[in-house]
């Protein structure tokens, strides 16, 4: 079924009609509705100079003098009117189609009257009470749910609230638009486009067209472009073969597993054998599902038609003891069926928050859809501009695209020089080619996700784990072979590219992120050597990268980019941001340059010779909607996909650098200069993320260009400058205009979305945080309610919705304002119900966040969770040194009189996120204590170290009266007994005093210090000493809870 909805704005007019009509002939869809047709009345000479077809029903709702009017046209073979419903706003008609129920459709056009639209809104929610349970409703709403739905965005709107509340109380599926972003414009030079138009449909409708997909049509006339709902099903040939996790559940499954294994015989290499049994394996599965699952929904249906049939026996005398035992037998496959059905599309929907047995197939099922819907590519533009619509042409322009992106250009081989590669250690490089052990494999694959896609043997890695005492002594001589070899056959390396979109609007290949679904061995053979690589990469990458080295965390480049842009704009000194776009990343990169690079970083022969194994063999085939074609040979590049990639990607991104830095050496470019101690910060990487920070000279810049240019030639790494941005702190807009072009790139402004973070904006603005409440209300969406039970909704809250600002909340202090408008959402969708509106909260909100532990479900307050994400960096500043995150901060605001901390009198800009970390520090330092080791770096009077309290709170007479009151305990006990006992008293002590020393001296003889062993920081409400965010969250929340009052007035 394909419906079209489109505001025409009118039909009076005999042209505009000629031109709607031609455009409907052109498209044939099935169901068309008008708005704004600004008639009176509509009889059949009026819809027949608007639709040609001839079978047709319509209804209409008058305009009202020359605006509004609704007009629905049906083709009347396929679908027949049982009941036509007229609103004030809208027109609902019930049809009756062959081959599924009844179902309503409604036609609405909203008013433009923020007074009228709560009747509007009302009107609607009592259409959804009568249309339960299948309705689409589709028009022109005049209004916008997300400030992302107009151009340049916009301020949440109460209209806005009203719509998206609409949406949530009648579960109704939002699903986005794929061609386009908006529906409307008002067609000036700088025009205002929003998405006014939308059909919204309820789980019920989905459930009958699964696979509806909502898009935009060409716009041949008025100011709304046409929308479209189109439910055909899609399948565009055969798919590849993919182990299903339900046939695990088989009792006789391993049984079977092993006898097959054990089977097959064959020679070669022990990679190429070990493919050719899973092979072998796999056409016995295939035999042993249609006998032993068959049809799932089939089965199902069988068995049940037997259950009702025993139901029908027992109602007319009762059944004999034999047909108990079979009914009982019946219900028992039953059972086994669902849970199958539930492991199959739990497979499918990859949800990873819920459990075996929790009884979500349907909510599996509508992710699995979605996910499918979201991927689904109905046409595409070529390099031409021209749009394919046809499948096989689709297919072949991908296929085509693939083979130009993998295939390396004929160049010559360059070397790098004179950069300070700061090689790993010879200890490292042998420890990297060491045989691999049947310990190491085994771990590496019980650390991986047993539901993830399968790659072209379609085999999943549940199948490795649950049958690891089948396989393992054959995948053991796979890695011997390997190590002493380092060749991975074809077979192994083959690879499926699925494409997923990086945006809504998804029109072009480039629009789509390919990602590599490898073979379950190459998986494990990567995962084992990516394992290998992450210990030693923190030896040879600068400080200036942040992904994928242990110790370095996302959140650190963006602490330092907020701090030093806030500092740069406070001093008034002149500055740039420059943000690059990489081309392709991970595609273009040379394998000649990578080994080079390996090589200069010390890496071993071996070790190289390895990676270019996993790297040469490498095949790709493209799933296209499914459906597997061709296969094309790469000769560069690096797979999105494969567990090494990003480690490789990280190594030769550390080469830029290295580049800056050999630039910087020779006074050639600049970056920011930040604090008292004159910080030098030129860039920050996170993988292909790459910031810099420069002076305005266009000597600086032009080096900088000049630097990209030489790293894209030798990496193939290429930076495209069209998508990159320049940025300007305390410079004229005209001055940077002019740096822009000069670089080739766009001036932009602030605030800035920096690895998915806001950088320059300000955190105490509500709009600030407008993106999180956006993602958790479009994740709302994407769950609906109605299939979840009140059990999944708590799992739901606990795992996602309370989990989902974290990564805001980790780096800025949540306004107060913003926290309750989350925790609200929260609590309409746990207490929401299944169609029936809104519901009593039957729990006081402050009761449901307690602890588990104290009659609560542990949601536990937002504010309280951003109190303790914060307190991290503070566990982690005086521990980390020589991280350059620590080196910034300390530079800027200086170090605290204890020796440990940073300076928490922060009196400067609000916006600086640790103005907000340096708030927490009263709370967090209640839980910290010292533990003495040598004694150089804890004050004796103030620091915690010894009892319940500082010994300056313990001897208040005693500290009174010493000189130092910031004196260290080494300086005043020594390092050895016996102890010095130099406190240094200003006078001589009286009696009482004396009595308090001598009593500290007697307890601190207990006191054991080692010379050897520098003091440490520990976190007292942890078994272990070490900071968790979830103790300090728990810890908060137990001490915030108020006693309780004993209610005197009742008495």
């Amino acid at each position: 079924m394909k419906i079209i909805s489109w505001n025409t704005r009118g039909l009076g007019s005999k042209k505009k009609r000629r031109v709607v009509k031609n455009f409907l002939s052109s498209e044939k869809p099935d169901v068309v509705m008008i708005q704004e047709t600004k008639k009176e009345e509509c009889d059949r000479r009026l819809v027949g100079s608007v639709w040609s077809v001839r079978n047709k029903d319509w209804a209409a709702l008058p305009a009202s003098g020359a605006s509004g009017g609704i007009l629905i046209i049906w083709d009347s073979i396929k679908m027949r009117r049982e009941e036509v419903v007229l609103g004030s706003f809208s027109v609902s008609i019930k049809f009756a189609m062959d081959g599924c129920e009844s179902l309503w459709l409604s036609a609405v056009y909203g008013p433009n009257n923020s007074a009228l639209r709560k009747d509007f809104w009302v009107e609607l929610s009592d259409i959804a009470g009568l249309s339960h349970p299948r309705w689409c409703v589709g028009g022109d709403f005049n209004v916008i749910r997300r400030s992302s739905e107009k151009l340049g965005g916009s301020r949440l709107t109460p209209c806005m609230k009203d719509f998206d509340e609409f949406i949530r109380d009648c579960e109704l599926i939002d699903s986005p638009l794929r061609s386009v972003s908006y529906t409307w414009s008002n067609m000036q030079e700088n025009p205002v486009c929003k998405r006014l138009d939308r059909f919204l449909y309820s789980n019920e409708w989905e459930q009958v067209f699964p696979q509806s997909l909502q898009g935009v049509l060409p716009r041949w006339t008025s100011d709304h472009w046409p929308i479209v709902l189109e439910t055909n099903p899609f399948k565009w040939g055969p798919t590849p073969f993919r182990f299903e996790n339900m046939w695990l559940q088989h009792s006789s499954f391993k049984e079977n597993f092993g006898r097959w294994w054990s089977e097959f015989q064959g020679n070669g290499w022990e990679g190429h054998k070990f493919m050719r049994k899973l092979q072998f394996v796999k056409a016995k599965l295939k035999e042993w599902n249609k006998t032993s699952f068959g049809e799932l929904s089939k089965k199902k249906k069988d068995i049940l038609a037997v259950l009702a049939n025993f139901d029908s026996l027992e109602q007319e005398g009762g059944l004999s003891q034999e047909l108990l035992v079979q009914r009982a037998f019946s219900k028992g496959e039953l059972e086994e069926l669902i849970l199958r059905e539930e492991i199959h599309w739990r497979q499918k929907a990859r949800v990873k928050w819920v459990k075996k047995g929790d009884c979500n197939s349907k909510f599996f099922h509508k992710v699995a859809n979605g996910r499918r819907n979201r991927k689904f590519i109905k046409e595409l533009e070529n390099e031409s501009g021209l749009m394919l619509n046809n499948p096989e042409s689709i297919k072949e322009e991908i296929l085509k695209y693939f083979e130009k992106l993998y295939a390396c250009p004929s160049r010559e081989s360059w070397r790098v020089e004179g950069l300070d590669w700061s090689p790993i250690d010879g200890e490292s490089a042998s420890r990297l080619e060491s045989p691999f052990t049947e310990e190491e494999i085994y771990k590496a694959i019980f650390q991986m996700d047993r539901d993830k896609a399968p790659g072209p043997d379609g085999f999943t890695i549940a199948v490795f784990q649950d049958c690891w005492d089948v396989i393992k002594e054959d995948l053991v001589r796979v890695f011997a072979e390997f190590h002493r070899s380092g060749i991975i056959n074809q077979s192994t390396n083959a690879s499926f590219i699925v494409l997923l979109p990086k945006k809504s609007i998804s029109r072009r290949i480039s629009d789509f992120r390919p990602i590599s679904l490898i073979t379950s061995l190459y998986k494990i053979i990567a995962k084992v050597l990516a394992g290998r690589l992450r210990g030693v990469l923190h030896e040879t990458i600068h400080s200036t990268q942040g992904a994928f080295v242990q110790g370095r965390q996302i959140l650190d480049a963006v602490l330092i980019a907020n701090e030093i842009v806030d500092e740069k704009r406070r001093t008034g000194e002149e500055g740039v941001v420059f943000k690059i776009d990489f081309e392709k990343a991970y595609d273009h990169v040379s394998w000649d340059f990578l080994d080079h690079v390996l090589e200069m970083k010390g890496f071993s022969l071996r070790w190289r010779k390895w990676m270019r194994g996993c790297l040469s063999s490498v095949s790709y085939a493209v799933l296209v909607n499914g459906n597997a074609k061709g296969w094309v040979k790469a000769s560069r590049g690096l797979r999105q996909g494969d567990p090494l990639s990003p480690f490789l990607f990280t190594i030769v991104a550390d080469v830029l650098s290295r580049m800056l830095l050999k630039a910087e050496e020779r006074n050639v470019l600049e970056g920011f200069r930040v604090g008292r101690n004159r910080t030098r910060v030129s860039h920050l990487q996170f993988a292909d993320d790459t910031i810099f920070f420069s002076s305005t000279r266009e000597e600086d810049l032009m080096t900088l260009k000049s630097v990209l240019l030489v790293f894209g030639h030798i990496s193939g790494l290429k930076v495209n400058l069209d998508k990159s941005n320049i940025y300007g702190i305390n410079i004229e807009q005209n001055h940077l205009s002019r740096l822009a072009v000069m670089l080739d790139c766009k001036a932009s402004g602030w605030p800035i979305l920096y690895l998915g973070l806001p950088l320059g904006g300000n955190p105490k603005a509500s709009g600030f945080w407008d993106p999180v409440i956006e993602r958790i209300s479009r994740r709302l969406d994407g769950w609906q309610k109605a299939y979840l039970s009140f059990g999944g909704r708590i799992t739901l809250i606990q795992s996602c919705l309370t989990h989902m600002p974290c990564y805001f909340l980790s780096l800025f202090r949540i306004p107060a304002s913003v926290a309750a408008k989350i925790e609200r959402m929260q609590r309409e969708f746990l207490w929401s119900g299944v169609g029936e509106g809104k519901r009593d909260h039957l729990v006081n909100w402050d009761v449901v966040c307690k602890p588990k532990s104290r009659g609560g479900l542990g949601f536990g307050k937002i504010s309280m969770r951003n109190v303790a994400l914060l307190g991290k960096w503070l566990w982690r500043y005086p521990r980390e040194g020589s991280a350059l995150w620590h080196q910034v901060i300390l530079s800027i605001y200086g170090s605290h009189s204890n020796g440990w901390d940073v300076n928490n009198n922060v009196r400067w800009s609000h916006r600086c996120p640790w103005k907000a970390i340096a708030l927490v520090f009263q709370e967090f330092s209640k839980f910290t204590r010292f533990v003495v080791g040598d004694g150089d770096r804890i004050r004796f009077w103030d620091d915690l170290w010894w009892g319940d309290q500082p010994l300056g709170t313990q001897y208040p007479r005693l500290l009174s009266v010493v000189t130092d009151k910031n004196a260290l305990i080494s300086s005043i006990l020594g390092y050895s007994r016996p102890f010095s006992w130099n406190f240094n008293f200003r006078r001589n002590l009286t009696d009482s005093e004396i009595e308090d020393l001598e009593s500290l001296m007697q307890s601190l003889d207990r006191l054991h210090i080692s010379p050897s062993v520098p003091d440490k920081r520990s976190w007292s409400i942890s078994p272990s000493g070490l900071f968790t965010v979830k103790s300090f969250f728990l810890a908060l929340s137990q001490h915030s809870e108020s006693p309780p009052v004993f209610p005197t007035k009742f008495v």
